[in-house]
C-alpha cells in the first residue's frame, strides 16, 4: 500500500467515528486493518488523542466551514441563504453527528472544539437574521431557536429520512423569518 497522508488518515477516521464509534479510534487496531505499520500513523499525529483532536477538527471544517462558505457563495438574499443552509443541514450525516456529540461525555478535552462549532454557526446564523432586518439581540435569539431545533430534528427524524422536508422548512421562514 501507498504510504497514507495526513488526509487519508482522517477520512478514515470519520469513516470509522461514524460507523463504530470513538473507542474504535486507536492506532493500532486502525494500523491493522488498513495493512500499515504504526510509524504510518506516528508519522502525521504524536498521540491517539492528537488523532482525535484532528478527526473531530476535520469535521468541523466539513460540516461548518465548507457550509458556510457554500451558503455566502449563493447569490440571493439572506431569507434565500437561510433556506439553503437548512437544506444542507438537513443533508448532514445524522450518525457522524451523534458520534461527534457523544465525544463530550467521552473525551471532556474536546469539549472547547465541540463549543467552538456551534459558537460559530450561532454566530453565522445571527448573522442572516441581522441580514433581514432583525436586530442583534432579536436575531441571536431567532438564530438559537433556528439552530436548536435544527440539530434537535437531526437526532429525532426518522432514519429513512435524509434532509428536512419543504413543509419543515417553510414553517421556519414562516414561524422565525419574517416580521
Amino acid at each position: 500500500m501507498d504510504r497514507l497522508s495526513r488526509e487519508d488518515w482522517l477520512d478514515f477516521g470519520l469513516k470509522v467515528l461514524r460507523d463504530e464509534g470513538p473507542q474504535s479510534l486507536k492506532a493500532d487496531p486502525l494500523c491493522k486493518r488498513l495493512g500499515v505499520t504504526r510509524g504510518s500513523f506516528y508519522w502525521h499525529f504524536d498521540s491517539a488523542g492528537a488523532f482525535l483532536l484532528a478527526v473531530v477538527e476535520r469535521w468541523e471544517t466539513r460540516a461548518t466551514d465548507h457550509v458556510i462558505a457554500a451558503v455566502e457563495r449563493l447569490k440571493g438574499d439572506a431569507a434565500a441563504q437561510l433556506r439553503y443552509l437548512l437544506r444542507r443541514v438537513g443533508e448532514l450525516d445524522i450518525q457522524l453527528y451523534e458520534a461527534i456529540n457523544s465525544l463530550r461525555e467521552q473525551h471532556p478535552e474536546l469539549a472547547s472544539v465541540l463549543r467552538r462549532v456551534h459558537d460559530r454557526r450561532l454566530q453565522f446564523v445571527s448573522k442572516l437574521y441581522e441580514a433581514l432586518g432583525f436586530d442583534a439581540p432579536e436575531a441571536r435569539l431567532r438564530a438559537q431557536l433556528t439552530y436548536a431545533w435544527a440539530m434537535g430534528e437531526l437526532l429525532v427524524r426518522e432514519p429513512t429520512r435524509t434532509a428536512y422536508s419543504k413543509a419543515q422548512i417553510d414553517a421556519i421562514e414562516r414561524l422565525l423569518m419574517t416580521r
